[in-house]
């Protein structure tokens, strides 16, 4: 059995320089939850990062800034930072999804999900994704 635990520290409103921190807090408290309701590590459900990821363009939130520059950092210390934990990680999104429409966050900001991708909507590199 699996569980999957989502964190998107851009959606926090975090600056890069606080991502990971946030990142790596966020997957620990839906962890620990889990497993008291669950049970263990090791007679629980394995749990694994559903989603998480960097916008490399697109709008501002709060503090969060996109940036393929920003991407790169947040993949080389969270996700990679977890993986060395020993936690499987699912990116979104393997690839940019232009065809996606413009959608308004809670607070009113525009929260798209077009930019999101490791890689290019042509498939084409964005970033190193080597760990």
């Amino acid at each position: 059995m699996y569980r999957l635990c989502n964190a998107f520290s851009y959606w926090q409103g975090q600056e890069i320089k606080n991502a990971t921190h946030s990142f790596f807090d966020d997957i620990m408290q839906a962890f620990g939850h889990i497993q008291d309701v669950a049970g263990s590590a090791s007679s629980g459900p394995e749990l694994w990062v559903g989603e998480t990821g960097w916008p490399t363009a697109g709008s501002k939130y709060q503090s969060a800034v996109p940036g393929v520059s920003s991407a790169q950092t947040f993949w080389s210390s969270a996700i990679c930072g977890i993986l060395d934990w020993g936690v499987n990680v699912f990116s979104f999104e393997a690839f940019d999804e232009p065809w996606k429409p413009v959608s308004t966050g809670q607070d009113g900001s525009v929260a798209d999900e077009t930019h999101w991708g490791v890689w290019n909507s042509d498939r084409s590199s964005k970033y190193s994704v080597t760990c």
